[in-house]
Protein backbone atom coordinates (compact mmCIF):
# COMPACT_ATOMS: atom_id res chain seq x y z
CA UNK A 1 0.00 0.00 0.00
CA UNK A 2 1.18 3.34 -0.81
CA UNK A 3 1.70 6.43 2.01
CA UNK A 4 -0.74 8.56 -0.82
CA UNK A 5 -3.16 4.99 0.15
CA UNK A 6 -2.72 4.97 3.58
CA UNK A 7 -3.45 8.62 3.82
CA UNK A 8 -6.97 8.22 1.73
CA UNK A 9 -7.97 5.51 4.16
CA UNK A 10 -6.78 7.41 7.06
CA UNK A 11 -8.91 10.17 6.22
CA UNK A 12 -11.52 8.39 5.75
CA UNK A 13 -11.76 6.31 9.00
CA UNK A 14 -11.52 10.00 10.45
CA UNK A 15 -14.63 10.42 8.88
CA UNK A 16 -16.57 7.17 9.51
CA UNK A 17 -15.46 7.79 13.12
CA UNK A 18 -16.80 11.45 13.06
CA UNK A 19 -19.92 10.54 11.32
CA UNK A 20 -20.59 7.62 13.51
CA UNK A 21 -19.95 9.60 16.80
CA UNK A 22 -22.56 12.26 15.50
CA UNK A 23 -25.28 9.36 15.14
CA UNK A 24 -24.25 7.78 18.11
CA UNK A 25 -25.00 11.57 20.24
CA UNK A 26 -28.18 11.75 18.06
CA UNK A 27 -29.41 9.40 18.82
CA UNK A 28 -28.31 8.62 22.62
CA UNK A 29 -31.67 9.83 24.34
CA UNK A 30 -33.41 7.53 22.51
CA UNK A 31 -32.52 4.69 24.59
CA UNK A 32 -33.98 5.99 27.96
CA UNK A 33 -37.03 4.02 28.69
CA UNK A 34 -40.23 6.03 27.40
CA UNK A 35 -42.72 4.07 28.84
CA UNK A 36 -42.95 3.56 32.59
CA UNK A 37 -44.29 0.29 34.01
CA UNK A 38 -46.82 2.32 35.22
CA UNK A 39 -48.15 4.16 32.11
CA UNK A 40 -51.56 4.18 31.21
CA UNK A 41 -50.80 3.21 27.92
CA UNK A 42 -52.42 0.04 25.85
CA UNK A 43 -50.93 -3.12 26.53
CA UNK A 44 -49.64 -3.23 22.57
CA UNK A 45 -48.52 0.69 22.70
CA UNK A 46 -45.92 -0.48 25.99
CA UNK A 47 -44.87 -3.34 24.02
CA UNK A 48 -43.93 -1.67 21.18
CA UNK A 49 -42.07 1.10 23.39
CA UNK A 50 -39.82 -1.53 24.46
CA UNK A 51 -39.11 -2.91 21.45
CA UNK A 52 -38.04 0.05 20.35
CA UNK A 53 -36.27 0.80 23.01
CA UNK A 54 -34.70 -2.52 22.44
CA UNK A 55 -33.54 -1.81 19.03
CA UNK A 56 -31.89 1.84 19.75
CA UNK A 57 -30.52 0.22 22.29
CA UNK A 58 -28.78 -2.59 19.77
CA UNK A 59 -27.71 0.01 17.22
CA UNK A 60 -25.76 2.15 20.09
CA UNK A 61 -23.95 -1.13 20.93
CA UNK A 62 -23.25 -1.66 17.74
CA UNK A 63 -22.40 1.97 16.74
CA UNK A 64 -19.68 1.61 19.94
CA UNK A 65 -18.52 -1.42 18.79
CA UNK A 66 -17.78 -0.28 15.32
CA UNK A 67 -16.00 3.17 16.84
CA UNK A 68 -13.72 0.80 18.43
CA UNK A 69 -13.02 -1.36 15.83
CA UNK A 70 -12.54 2.42 13.48
CA UNK A 71 -10.01 3.46 16.27
CA UNK A 72 -7.99 0.11 16.56
CA UNK A 73 -8.04 0.40 12.66
CA UNK A 74 -6.83 4.35 12.80
CA UNK A 75 -4.02 3.54 15.49
CA UNK A 76 -2.81 1.04 13.61
CA UNK A 77 -2.57 2.17 9.77
CA UNK A 78 0.92 3.84 9.96
CA UNK A 79 2.19 0.06 10.68
CA UNK A 80 3.65 -2.37 8.21
CA UNK A 81 1.20 -4.90 8.89
CA UNK A 82 -2.41 -2.76 8.99
CA UNK A 83 -3.45 -3.86 5.45
CA UNK A 84 -2.52 -7.43 5.73
CA UNK A 85 -4.43 -10.54 6.68
CA UNK A 86 -3.89 -11.66 9.59
CA UNK A 87 -4.99 -15.22 8.81
CA UNK A 88 -3.11 -15.79 5.43
CA UNK A 89 -0.71 -12.39 5.40
CA UNK A 90 -1.74 -11.34 1.99
CA UNK A 91 -2.99 -7.75 1.21
CA UNK A 92 -6.22 -7.22 1.91
CA UNK A 93 -7.67 -5.91 -1.87
CA UNK A 94 -7.57 -2.15 -0.74
CA UNK A 95 -11.19 -1.64 -2.35
CA UNK A 96 -12.13 -4.22 0.63
CA UNK A 97 -10.33 -1.37 2.82
CA UNK A 98 -12.23 1.04 1.45
CA UNK A 99 -15.41 -0.48 2.26
CA UNK A 100 -14.53 -2.22 5.78
CA UNK A 101 -11.45 -0.09 6.92
CA UNK A 102 -11.33 -2.11 10.32
CA UNK A 103 -10.93 -5.57 8.18
CA UNK A 104 -8.41 -7.86 9.23
CA UNK A 105 -8.86 -10.38 7.00
CA UNK A 106 -9.42 -10.62 3.15
CA UNK A 107 -12.35 -11.92 1.79
CA UNK A 108 -11.25 -15.52 1.28
CA UNK A 109 -10.23 -16.24 4.62
CA UNK A 110 -13.18 -14.07 5.91
CA UNK A 111 -15.42 -16.70 4.18
CA UNK A 112 -13.95 -19.39 5.92
CA UNK A 113 -14.29 -17.91 8.95
CA UNK A 114 -17.86 -17.74 8.42
CA UNK A 115 -17.98 -21.04 6.91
Amino acid sequence: MTPQQRRELKTHIESELALLKEELAATEGNTKPAVTPDSAIGRISRVEAMQSRHIGEASARARKARIGRLELALASIDDEDYGLCVACEEPIPLARLRLIPEATHCVACAADLEA
